[in-house]
């Protein structure tokens, strides 16, 4: 997120006084979000071969652009680029994660075996419209247009030529855990707008139960939960300090824990 900010910062270290006053006058940094599913392609040594899928969506902030904007294929402008950022991070991302950490749990391999399951689209499809709900009150979605984009995200998940396997998915719980990332902050969006996220709830203990012994993050999330306070360690990981919601998180994810013994 604003990563062309976070280049102009880096890139602003190394100049001097005249080279930062040029640059704020002639360069400029746009952000952007670009939401496309760029799965890796398997049994392929060759960094540069991707496989990508149709779907593809680039917004740009047009108010960082310097002189003329250009007019380039595929750019669509916007002078409200975070309101496209979170519709992304709430749906595509929020849902994706959640499919994928309910896969798992199921045993499925991938995002499309994961998402086929009834009772897994059920969870994941209501999940991304408790989100949704967050981005209609802040931003004054069309609930229609919404509806109908959550329904194209589950249709996405569905591509049958896109093999995208639920740990890469599910991979660096923590970092997906984390305040500002897919699974908590459309939760902290629905404390702030009083909304339903019952949901969002059973897919952020999902996340907690994730196991895998290839990913670090999943290895050290697993030794804190069996070692640590369970309520300590969701508000470490999470930063969120609600009691009543860490409760109804716990009660989820010791009942997947005891499902799944």
């Amino acid at each position: 997120i604003k990563g062309s900010t976070v280049l102009k910062e880096e890139v602003m270290k190394y100049l001097s006084e005249d080279g930062k006053k040029y640059i704020d006058l002639y360069v400029g940094f746009p952000d952007s979000a670009v939401d496309r599913i760029v799965p890796p392609v398997e049994k392929c040594k060759d960094i540069l071969k991707v496989r990508v899928e149709e779907f593809n969506e680039w917004i740009v902030d047009k108010t960082q652009f310097k002189g003329e904007v250009p007019v380039i294929n595929g750019m669509i402008l916007t002078d409200n680029l975070m309101a496209f950022v979170e519709r992304k991070l709430f749906t595509l991302n929020t849902g994706h994660a959640i499919t994928a950490y309910l896969g798992v749990l199921k045993g499925y391999k991938t995002i499309k075996e994961s998402i086929e399951d009834i009772e897994i689209r059920k969870i994941v499809l209501e999940a991304m419209q408790e989100s949704g709900e967050v981005l209609i009150n802040r931003y004054s979605f069309d609930r229609k247009k919404h509806e109908k984009y959550i329904q194209k995200i589950l249709s996405r998940f569905e591509n049958p030529y896109l093999i995208d396997e639920v740990v890469r998915v599910g991979r660096e719980p923590l970092r997906k855990l984390s305040y500002n990332d897919r699974l908590i902050k459309p939760l902290r969006g629905t404390l702030e707008y009083n909304t339903k996220n019952e949901n969002l709830l059973l897919g952020i203990a999902a996340a907690l139960s994730y196991r895998n012994s290839e990913d670090i993050q999943a290895v050290e999330l697993e030794k804190r939960l069996q070692s640590e306070d369970i309520k300590s360690v969701f508000e470490d990981i999470t930063g969120l300090n609600n009691n009543e919601i860490e409760e109804k998180v716990i009660k989820n994810y010791l009942e997947i824990r005891e499902l799944i013994k």
